[in-house]
């Protein structure tokens, strides 16, 4: 019996032209699905990029959902 992918909270960055760059908190099983859930919710030409985590902990007190982008 295999054990389901663990999950980890990435941190996005996106940068838009004339706007400041926002960091949203995504909890997923991979860096590409983290930057999935954000480019859905971001106009096509902003830029993204995974610029690090969150423990556990930070992510539940945050109240971090999977596939749910949170700005933080």
């Amino acid at each position: 019996m295999s054990k389901p992918p663990k999950r980890r909270t990435y941190l996005v960055s996106v940068s838009q032209k004339h706007e400041p760059v926002r960091v949203y908190a995504v909890l997923a099983t991979t860096p590409d699905e983290a930057l999935e859930a954000i480019a859905l919710n971001v106009l096509p030409k902003a830029q993204l990029e995974i610029v690090g985590g969150l423990s556990r902990d930070a992510a539940k007190r945050l109240g971090v959902k999977l596939g749910e982008p949170l700005l933080v």
